[in-house]
């Protein structure tokens, strides 16, 4: 042993003393006594041992100390979350009780009721999606995945299940916009409104109608991870790219629509019904709906050429 390390003599006497107590202390206690005798060297190397095992526990100690803290803020969170979902659900439902009476004695529209509806309907989604979160943390003790590759926790499908509650809210927005598409279409036929927001709507409904399919896409590969059929890195690209080509369509939608809506706003310059202001506005917009377009279209580009 290198001489820097070796304890001295004085110790190992103190230290061979106090182990010596120690034996004679227990061994007073049975029929027969003796002398322990601990060697000096032996003292040494079970220093050594115990100074290594001390270390490891400490170690392990310290990272089962900060697992539990960790747990406990993430269910902190998760059960503060819960607790707001709750509040929430049980205002949105009084609005919505009152629209009930106030749509029943002919005081509001149909389609001004249907959103204080859906609103409620979001709300209890909300509050769905928090308690499955809450429900994985109480599991994990960590923050919830959504990756499609992550694994299922003790046989329960947490991504598939807030997948389904994702699909939910995007079909109560579709309800809800179609319900406003036909209030706008009877406006447009009274020439009290321009097509203009027609445009606008239908540009929307065919986006939620393009997130649902991608949203089913999602959880059919999120099947195919579950059974088997694909691997973890293969599952990461095509999740990705499902999600690029929903950007893409997105993107395009959104071009489409504004450079309509920019023809329609010339036409109206010329005629000396608008100002160039507006119509420069329109155009700012429409240069970085483009240039989104083209991100889009690169990014589905290289996932391909990975795919």
């Amino acid at each position: 042993m290198n001489e820097m390390y070796e304890p001295d003599n004085q110790f190992l006497e103190r230290l061979e003393w106090q182990l010596s107590s120690e034996y004679r202390r227990a061994n007073s206690l049975k029929t027969s006594s003796g002398k322990v005798a601990v060697p000096r060297m032996g003292v040494a190397l079970s220093l050594v041992l115990g100074l290594l095992v001390t270390g490891v526990a400490v170690t392990k100690a310290a990272d089962y100390i900060r697992d539990s803290w960790r747990k406990k803020i993430e269910l902190a969170r998760a059960e503060t979350e819960v607790k707001l979902g709750k509040a929430h659900l049980e205002s949105v439902k009084a609005v919505e009780s009152k629209a009930e009476l106030r749509v029943s004695s002919g005081l509001i529209r149909e389609d001004e009721y249907l959103i204080m509806k859906l609103a409620a309907e979001r709300a209890d989604l909300d509050l769905k999606r928090s308690q499955l979160n809450l429900d994985e943390v109480k599991i994990t003790g960590e923050v919830p995945r959504n990756e499609l590759y992550a694994p299922k926790v003790r046989g329960r499908d947490f991504v598939s299940e807030r997948l389904k509650i994702e699909k939910k809210e995007v079909e109560l927005n579709l309800e809800q916009l179609r319900s406003h598409r036909t209030r706008i279409q009877q406006l447009t036929k009274e020439n009290l409104v321009s097509k203009q927001g027609l445009d606008l709507i239908q540009a929307d409904i065919a986006g939620q109608d393009m997130m649902i399919k991608k949203i089913q896409e999602r959880l059919d590969l999120r099947k195919s991870f579950l059974s088997g059929e694909v691997t973890a890195q293969e599952i990461e690209i095509k999740g990705r790219l499902i999600a690029a080509e929903r950007n893409l369509h997105l993107a395009q939608t959104r071009v489409d629509t504004l450079k309509q809506q920019l023809v329609r706003l010339k036409d109206l310059e010329t005629q000396g019904k608008i100002s160039s202001l507006e119509v420069k506005v329109l155009q700012y917009g429409l240069d970085a709906a483009q240039a989104e377009l083209k991100l889009a279209v690169l990014e589905k580009d290289v996932l391909k050429a990975i795919k």
